[in-house]
């Protein structure tokens, strides 16, 4: 009996000091003050509540230390002597190559470029390295998985200096709560806190503290207590292009001339726009036209002003319309697919020659379709 009361007595010495411990904690520099629940502290789960006790210590110190642990590193001696660590890139990049290529990359069903497609990797898209074929790499990026051939693809430090011309950076908190400051010193004004996890994007990085924008405002965060981070583009899969408006192919393969953009002009001939709403590319009377997209066919037929028209509904309210047309091999209810012959370039309606006058809408809107065909310009 006696040993039990002085266990119990030790017990409860040893929680009262823990929570003692947690309570008094000196406040946070850069990340937030944790409280215990002393209406806890003695009961719940463990022997006498120690584990609630211990659990809530040893978050509040977590909290109040602002330990961040993918920060966290352990000085490995030999000799009594610190062994330098070995550089690598940073976590987000180990095990991941970047696509260094102008535009795309085909991802092939196999190592081998006669081998079907999978989909594309665009210009600084992320892919996890899977395994190596001889000069090829097998790669899982988004819902493709597939072979590129290994010129292709940056890793290690080059991903990473690609990777910071592609994209924003951001830096991503990896304590508990961290304060986001007005200047850089623990002395500064807090404008608020980020939780662990959430980005705030990197304006500039410097010796100790982040420069970053909070709510369009130029604040600091401390460097310790954060990640550096991307949010990465992947891999599309041949469908998915099909129907990306920002996967649209040259509606006219054998020409890439273009005579007149998108936006207000002086009218070529009587009875034409002074607001163009498409763009006129050149091409020999009888050429291919194929549609950007793939889609199904909701209009076609002739007017005065448009001549020979087809109209092709790509969904998402996605719609792109080709006008003058000499000769149009679409039915209205056909499906096409992408880069298929839809019509032959012409001169019918208001036209001052032949060319195809090439119309974007988007939620029955007209815009400007430049921007999404500038790239295979």
């Amino acid at each position: 009996m006696k040993k039990r009361v002085i266990m119990q007595a030790a017990t409860l010495f040893i929680a009262l000091f823990l929570w003692n411990q947690a309570t008094t904690v000196a406040s946070a520099k850069d990340t937030s003050s944790a409280t215990i629940n002393t209406e806890n502290t003695l009961s719940g789960g463990g022997i006498g509540g120690m584990s609630m006790v211990i659990d809530n210590y040893y978050d509040a110190r977590l909290s109040e230390s602002g330990i961040s642990i993918n920060n966290v590193t352990t000085t490995i001696l030999v000799g009594g002597e610190p062994l330098a660590p070995k550089e690598f890139p940073p976590i987000q990049f180990q095990g991941l190559a970047i696509a260094n290529v102008d535009d795309y990359v085909n991802i092939r069903s196999g190592a081998s470029a006669d081998s079907s497609l999978a989909g594309r990797l665009y210009r600084g898209s992320a892919a996890t390295i899977v395994g190596v074929e001889g000069d090829w790499t097998r790669i899982v990026s988004g819902k493709v998985e597939g072979y590129i051939k290994s010129d292709y693809l940056s890793t290690g430090d080059n991903a990473v200096k690609l990777a910071q011309k592609c994209y924003v950076q951001y830096a991503q908190a990896t304590c508990i709560t961290l304060n986001v400051r007005t200047a850089p010193s623990e002395n500064s004004t807090r404008l608020g806190q980020i939780a662990k996890g959430e980005k705030l994007e990197i304006l500039e990085i410097l010796d100790e503290w982040v420069k970053v924008d909070y709510n369009e405002t130029d604040a600091y965060v401390s460097k310790s207590y954060v990640d550096f981070v991307y949010n990465f583009k992947y891999a599309k899969s041949m469908d998915e292009i099909k129907t990306d408006i920002n996967c649209m192919v040259w509606p006219l393969p054998s020409d890439h001339n273009i005579y007149a953009y998108y936006g207000y002009r002086k009218a070529p001939t009587a009875g034409a726009s002074t607001y163009h709403k498409g763009l006129d590319i050149g091409g020999a009377y009888g050429s291919s036209i194929v549609s950007v997209l793939a889609g199904r066919v909701v209009g076609t037929g002739y007017n005065s002003t448009s001549g020979r028209y087809v109209e092709i509904s790509h969904g998402n309210g996605v719609e792109t319309r080709y006008l003058h047309c000499s000769k149009i091999l679409v039915n209205v209810g056909d499906y096409v697919d992408q880069g298929q012959t839809i019509a032959l370039v012409g001169s019918t309606g208001i036209s001052t020659g032949a060319h195809l006058h090439f119309s974007l809408l988007i939620n029955g809107n007209n815009v400007n379709p430049y921007p999404y065909l500038k790239s295979v310009h």
